[in-house]
């Protein structure tokens, strides 16, 4: 076996005082290799309404009001800072993915535009980006240093007719006569310089308490690969993205239970980190969710133990009422592996083992999991007044609150709640926002 010999002797970087997941810089890259990655970019949205013609009519919804999708400062809600993006870029130029899957973009014209003004020098020649029918707007996307012959997406599949075999799976709520991909898979092939072909499919899988529908959409994927399968049984097939699942869910246990490998999880013993430590967790809940599955095929081109973390700043922060703090890049970690693209060449080089030094640094800045105490009631009452009038604001649904003028530009009218003072504030269970550092 031939195998490829990495000096590494990387300086690493301070890892950002929020750093809770993951290591704290890149692997080295592999000679002879390409690396494919994942990121949840976490509703990434550029600043202009008129830029995302999938949310335009929702303003005209009876369900909604303008204030839901348009903020004060006349930006669109939400929407992407200057310095978000450079955070996101930092990450993705530091991952340096030759394929990155992408999840909660837009749309194509604006990771275009992100391509071009944040990642020049980075050889993502080729954007795809294709609407995924999610009423929020948010697509699939990849960027590629090599060329796309193939992308598709199942929008209005019918998954209603999808039948689960067996038992042990979430009863599907009464009433749901019209189920469909809550956002369709994005499904492409990628060709290397010397013809060998990857097959993609990037998803997002539902979120929250929906494990039926997870479970749906994880079987539909699979009898998409099993037709493909059954037409060219050697296709190289990767499931990537967010399953919003752990790895012990029905819906994962689908994809491992019908041929497809957790490429991260599929390492040697050397790498003693298990699923639960935080070099492997993906999501600020403290959670592995994030995957790069492969099957059969795929799999003889991995190189063993070339998957990682990378984590970034994951500071805490009320999403519905605040900006995101400077140098906050997404809820998730971005992740990678590394292949050999030639049928079956992945055992002829050898990834490095993490260095200690990085494995140190990166746990000595995940903080320990907090003690969650008890919840009491204030032991001071708590005293409301009109919110129009407040010198301190907040919204019903957040857990911060605000000076008067900045909580009635931020809180939507209709969730507004008036404090006379900042202690009754502080006694309701709030705390500062961040936005304006209200003070007694």
């Amino acid at each position: 076996m031939l195998i490829t010999t990495i000096a590494i002797s990387l300086a690493f970087i301070a890892p950002s005082e929020h750093h809770r997941f993951g290591l704290t810089e890149a692997m080295p890259r592999i000679e002879g290799t390409i690396r494919l990655g994942s990121y949840n970019m976490l509703n990434f949205f550029d600043d202009e309404i008129n830029h995302n013609p999938v949310l335009e009519p929702r303003s005209k919804d009876t369900s909604y009001e303008l204030s839901d999708i348009i903020g004060p400062d006349g930006k669109q809600i939400p929407h992407t800072s200057d310095e978000r993006r450079k955070e996101l870029a930092n990450v993705i130029i530091e991952l340096d993915a030759d394929i990155l899957a992408l999840q909660e973009i837009e749309g194509r014209d604006v990771l275009v535009w992100f391509n071009e003004t944040y990642l020049q020098g980075m050889g993502y020649d080729y954007v795809i980006s294709e609407d995924a029918g999610y009423y929020r707007g948010v697509e699939q996307s990849v960027l590629s240093r090599f060329p796309v012959t193939e992308v598709k997406t199942w929008t209005n599949a019918d998954l209603t007719k999808v039948e689960r075999k067996g038992g042990g799976w979430t009863d599907v709520p009464t009433g749901e006569d019209k189920i469909t991909f809550q956002r369709s898979p994005l499904f492409v092939t990628v060709q290397m310089p010397n013809g060998y072909e990857l097959s993609i499919f990037v998803v997002h899988h539902k979120a929250g308490r929906n494990a039926w529908h997870r479970e749906l959409e994880a079987v539909q994927i699979l009898s998409y690969i099993e037709e493909m399968s059954a037409t060219h049984p050697d296709q190289n097939i990767a499931v990537i993205g967010d399953f919003n699942a752990v790895p012990w869910d029905r819906s994962m246990d689908v994809y491992f239970r019908n041929g497809m490998t957790d490429s991260l999880s599929h390492r040697s013993e050397h790498l003693k980190w298990d699923d639960t430590s935080p070099l492997r967790i993906t999501h600020t809940s403290g959670r592995m969710l994030d995957y790069i599955l492969l099957n059969t095929s795929a799999l003889q081109e991995y190189v063993i133990d070339s998957g990682f973390v990378l984590g970034s700043s994951s500071e805490e922060y009320n999403w519905r009422d605040d900006p995101s703090p400077a140098g906050y890049a997404s809820d998730h970690c971005a992740i990678a592996i590394d292949m050999v693209p030639r049928d079956g060449a992945g055992d002829t080089v050898t990834a490095p083992t993490w260095p200690s030094s990085a494995t140190k640094t990166a746990l000595a800045a995940s903080p320990p999991a907090p003690t969650v105490a008890a919840t009491s009631k204030p032991s001071t009452p708590s005293k409301t007044t009109a919110a129009n009038e407040a010198p301190f604001v907040a919204s019903k649904r957040s857990k911060v609150f605000h000076t008067g003028e900045c909580g009635r530009k931020r809180v939507d009218e209709k969730n507004r709640v008036g404090y006379p003072s900042f202690s009754d504030a502080k006694n309701a269970g709030k705390r500062p926002a961040k936005c304006c550092n209200p003070s007694e």
